[in-house]
């Protein structure tokens, strides 16, 4: 959101002190007696053109002893200026909300000392008040791939300043334009999810380009936001060998993020998200096989050479790792336990840890004897446990170290592959071979679109057994700025899959969001499963989030749908039912003839349909539903009777006679409630209305009570159909 000027109320507040001396002993227009009644000063604020102007009006009056005060300051919208104020006189200062004019004092003027007068007496009119138009500084703040990035922050330094003369917010469109007196300025430029920058792709205020603002203004073109430079390279051994799982971290010098990442199967590390800066970099070996150091190699923080990184560079960065002298050893006759750790896909398990339990009488008390790390070919080997007393163990195994984005996790498991310590398989202290699978996880990823088929970034994607149970370990999946999402560290199973969008605030503050949706429907109940496997991906998952609340059941009309009855709105049921309000208006031909839940049936309304037309808010959303009504026409008679399988239906009206009264009937059974608590019949007969009535054989008749409606339809006639509900009860036998 666009700031008020603060260097023009500074400004006004500088002028307010310099006006106070120079009028000090005036006595021409002295203020008024405190509290007198207020009266109306209008005017209106407008560019050269004549267009309005929202912006704002300050006031300062005039006190007994020369010198003027603070009155007040008052936004003015739509170019129209309202003020009430005390009889005296006053001074006043116009300007626009984004600086783009040059503010200017009443009646004209350009600094405080020279501005008109004004005297206050009963209601006053000002003359016009048009204001010039400020030198404009203006760009457009883009992502790599031309993207506009909305509500980017853009702020602006006075030359030789180093704090912020004015900051602004870009619009939807990347956009930025403010009014600035004449001058050099520098310009940073910063957003959510990029790397911070100065113009012209400098990477702190001091290298910062100046851009001179002349009198017709100044622009900078499009400013490109990235995610950061990157910091990548290769970490091997001696004689090249590539190191996986080599951890390599970089520090920044002074304040900011640090950031980390281990090395490939190749050895290869890559670090994305960079901000420009000095960094030291260190490379170590999480195995303990190899001794670590810094770049370049050197051997602590203090001595490590410095590296120098910039906005969108590409810096490489190898490192040699010697062999540890100190490393562990391990002689093979003094191995009591040895095996191999690997995930299910066949990979060995470098740096994973395993552990062993003692196996106690009291199965509730185990400890954690030892505990050893697998070397790079995923081995592990245990040479103490000897040195109990105890003869059998139960091994854990567990990928401590952090995976590669993207890839999918290793659940923890015990030799024999149980998940537990109760059903863990017990060992000798004397077992070769014990090798331990540690299975993969699986992932889902999609992508997720509004209903104009664009990506929509920062939706939350959960995940829930079909039990409805949340998933924590994948709680907070977000999607990206082109609306896709990954998740990898799901366990093997079944979920369904939600998409909630709890928005992105405007310029303006309003919060701008979707409605929230499960795949591939609107509600749990009625979402589709997705299997994941281990060590895949299901992909495709996807969603396209509207902006109204749907409805799941529809909203009803309810009651005598006749002349002279009494309508009652039923609002349904909707996406979101907590906190949700409802409103009802009932039409006739297009036009509002009635709000509120109930409507009383008229005269007017005779052979019309009503339509009720229902709104749904909620914290923002909103969805609308339309339902009609039946043709509305004379309430029939209508009697039922039903005598074993056979249900008797007979019609009578006033002024109609019988012999007239034709149309159909159809009988429907209750079978169950939907979800949604809607009822769900099946058909059990039909029959043909013949001069007012009807004779129906009814099939699928239970044990017990049935619940039955009858549905009358009339041809043409002044009557109108019905459903007439009935509970049958067929005895046992």
């Amino acid at each position: 959101m666009n700031s008020v000027p603060g260097g023009a109320l500074a400004r006004l507040v500088a002028g307010g002190v310099a006006g106070a001396v120079a009028l000090a002993g005036m006595t021409v227009g002295l203020a008024a007696p405190a509290h007198a009644a207020p009266v109306a000063v209008t005017t209106t604020l407008t560019d050269a053109a004549g267009n309005a102007i929202d912006g704002y009006v300050r006031y300062d009056q005039l006190q007994a002893d020369g010198s003027y005060t603070n009155g007040g300051f008052k936004y003015v919208a739509d170019g129209v200026v309202s003020l009430a104020l005390e009889p005296g006189t006053y001074k006043l200062q116009f300007g626009d909300d984004d600086g783009l004019f040059v503010p200017e004092y009443y009646n004209d003027k350009a600094t405080f000392d020279t501005a008109d007068a004004v005297v206050v007496s009963g209601a006053t009119v000002l003359a016009p008040v048009s204001l010039v138009a400020a030198p404009t500084l203006s760009g457009q703040v883009v992502a790599p791939d031309g993207k506009p990035i909305e509500d980017a922050s853009v702020s602006l330094y006075r030359e030789g300043d180093t704090f912020p003369f004015r900051s602004f917010s870009t619009n939807s469109q990347g956009g930025f334009a403010f009014g600035v007196p004449a001058g050099s300025y520098k310009l940073s430029f910063a957003a959510s999810g990029y790397a911070p920058e100065f113009f012209n792709n400098k990477p702190d205020l001091a290298s910062a380009d100046l851009v001179a603002v002349g009198a017709g203004g100044a622009g900078v073109g499009q400013v490109v936001l990235t995610e950061g430079s990157v910091v990548a390279g290769r970490v091997t051994g001696p004689g090249g060998v590539p190191l996986e799982r080599a951890r390599v971290d970089v520090f920044p010098e002074g304040n900011g993020n640090s950031y980390s990442d281990l090395t490939d199967a190749n050895g290869v590390y890559r670090v994305d998200g960079v901000r420009a800066g000095s960094y030291k970099v260190q490379f170590s070996d999480p195995v303990g096989e190899y001794l670590g150091e810094w770049y370049a190699d050197k051997a602590d923080r203090a001595t490590a050479d410095p590296v120098a990184v910039g906005i969108e560079q590409a810096v490489s960065l190898d490192a040699e790792l010697a062999l540890d002298p100190n490393r562990r050893v391990v002689d093979p006759a003094t191995v009591d336990i040895y095996g191999q750790v690997v995930d299910s896909a066949g990979a060995p398990v470098i740096g994973a840890q395993v552990v062993a339990y003692d196996t106690p009488a009291d199965a509730d008390r185990p400890e954690a004897w030892s505990f050893v790390r697998t070397n790079r070919a995923g081995q592990y080997f245990f040479d103490e446990l000897d040195d109990s007393t105890e003869d059998a163990w139960k091994l854990l195994a567990s990928d401590v170290l952090e995976r590669e984005e993207g890839q999918y996790d290793r659940l923890d498991r015990w030799f024999g592959g149980a998940q537990s310590y109760d059903v863990a398989k017990v060992l000798a202290t004397s077992t070769p071979g014990a090798n331990i699978t540690l299975p993969l996880t699986g992932g889902i990823s999609g992508t997720v679109t509004s209903e104009s088929a664009l990506p929509v970034d920062g939706v939350v994607v959960s995940f829930f057994d079909e039990k409805g149970n949340p998933v924590n370990a994948s709680s907070g999946v977000g999607t990206e700025k082109n609306g896709t999402y990954t998740t990898t560290d799901l366990v093997p199973g079944t979920y369904k899959v939600q998409f909630v969008d709890y928005g992105n605030y405007f310029g303006s503050g309003v919060v701008v969001r979707h409605a929230p949706e499960w795949y591939d429907d609107a509600t749990f109940a009625k979402a589709k499963t997705v299997t994941v496997t281990s060590g895949q991906t299901a992909t495709g998952i996807n969603a396209a989030l509207g902006k109204d609340l749907k409805a799941l059941r529809a909203p009803e009309i309810r009651g005598k749908q006749y002349l002279g009855g009494k309508l009652t709105a039923y609002a349904g049921v909707w996406a979101i039912e907590s906190g949700t309000a409802y409103s009802h208006q009932w039409l006739r031909d297009g036009a509002v003839v009635g709000t509120g839940p109930t409507y009383q049936v008229t005269s007017a309304d005779k052979n019309e349909r009503l339509v009720l037309r229902t709104v749904a808010e909620n914290d923002g959303l909103s969805g609308i539903a339309l339902t009609s009504s039946q043709v509305i026409k004379k309430k029939p008679k209508i009697k039922v009777s039903v005598t074993g399988k056979t249900a008797s239906i007979v019609v009578k009206a006033k002024k109609k006679q019988a012999k007239k009264i034709k149309g159909t009937v159809v009988v429907k059974k209750l079978v169950r409630e939907d979800e949604y608590g809607a009822p769900v019949y099946t058909s059990i007969g039909k029959g043909k209305l013949r001069k007012g009535k009807a004779s129906v054989k009814l099939k699928k008749l239970a044990k017990g009570k049935n619940k039955l409606v009858f549905v009358v339809t009339f041809k043409q006639g002044k009557l109108g159909d019905a459903e007439i509900a009935k509970t049958v009860k067929v005895k046992k036998g």
